[in-house]
């Protein structure tokens, strides 16, 4: 995985840059470099963690937050 295919993964998982930044242990700004490929990172490791990462479940359809993703 690229670095630039860490934003498609993290917006799929419906996260902010911010809730994956603070998974991590850096800055909102660091993690954005490093997803412009600007910060050295593990980009595997980085996409692990966001695959872990739960989505935001502040729908407004009442649905459940699992419903209509495809793996």
């Amino acid at each position: 995985m690229r670095a630039s295919e860490l934003r498609s993964l993290r917006l799929e998982k419906r996260l902010t840059q911010a809730e994956v930044a603070a998974k991590f242990k850096v800055s909102q700004g660091y993690y954005s470099a490093i997803e412009q490929g600007k910060k050295p990172t593990e980009v595997a490791e980085a996409a692990k963690i966001v695959n872990r990462m739960r989505t935001r479940t502040n729908r407004t359809d009442g649905g459940d937050s699992k419903a209509g993703r495809e793996k």
